[in-house]
């Protein structure tokens, strides 16, 4: 199946209408238009994250494995940096073995890359490590939120983006914590991460076009990233072997 960009760039509001006299004819009038949208995708091998989920359900009802669609808000961009949205996200948990597993389908079929779909199978999507899943997703559903840890939405928010290449690697950000970095005009950016080891790190900000690498000190496992000073407000962009990892927005004081 294929991300359809057209409708990402361009979203149409989905509405149905239909009449019903009990809320058993509403279910099945429900399941017919679920039906509707994933046979639609199948035959079109289309989609957004809404016909991802809702196939990956149906095949799970089929086989008689226990799944729930999660409906939520995810960040990709650092203009999601503290500004909280409405739920722009659905993905799915299914309980293999009496314990509930985290999985996004739309995410795990690839990426979307200069207006473009990249079909790259990504794993680490089947089974989104509990510890992480705050990185990247947030439930809607308070009981949901309550299953996998202990954050609030605005907290959510605040924090930096992180991008594929941290998520798959044991890498922890020790600070800054949160997405915004305010800093003097004579100060350079501080970037501490744990288990970095040997990866190549380089950086950029938004409007540069020529990437930097910055001075880094290690003592054991935790490495300092020294940037320079943008001396504007932009978009810090952290690459790990040449993908982005992190990103931060910097507003000088």
């Amino acid at each position: 199946m294929r991300y359809n960009l057209r409708q990402l760039y361009n979203p149409k509001q989905r509405s149905y209408r239909f009449s019903y006299s009990s809320e058993e004819e509403k279910k099945q009038k429900m399941q017919s238009l679920i039906d509707e949208l994933v046979n639609n995708a199948f035959r079109n091998k289309t989609g957004v994250c809404e016909e991802y989920a809702q196939s990956f359900k149906k095949i799970c009802d089929l086989l008689n494995i226990k799944s729930e669609l999660i409906k939520g808000s995810v960040r990709t961009d650092a203009n999601d940096i503290a500004n909280i949205q409405d739920p722009n996200h659905v993905w799915n948990a299914v309980k293999i073995n009496n314990r509930w597993i985290i999985i996004d389908v739309t995410w795990a079929a690839g990426y979307e890359y200069n207006r473009k779909w990249i079909r790259k199978f990504n794993d680490y999507y089947f089974d989104i490590p509990i510890q992480k899943i705050f990185k990247t997703h947030y439930p809607e559903s308070r009981l949901w939120a309550l299953r996998i840890g202990r954050m609030s939405l605005q907290e959510f928010y605040d924090q930096p983006i992180f991008g594929r290449q941290f998520l798959v690697n044991n890498l922890e950000v020790l600070s800054p914590n949160k997405g915004k970095i305010t800093i003097n005009k004579s100060d350079f950016i501080k970037i501490k991460i744990n288990n970095l080891k040997d990866k190549k790190v380089i950086y950029n900000f938004s409007g540069n076009s020529i990437a930097q690498k910055p001075t880094i000190l290690v003592d054991k496992n935790i490495s300092l990233l020294s940037l320079k000073n943008p001396k504007r407000n932009c978009i810090l962009f952290i690459y790990l072997e040449n993908e982005i990892a992190l990103q931060y927005k910097v507003v000088l004081k």
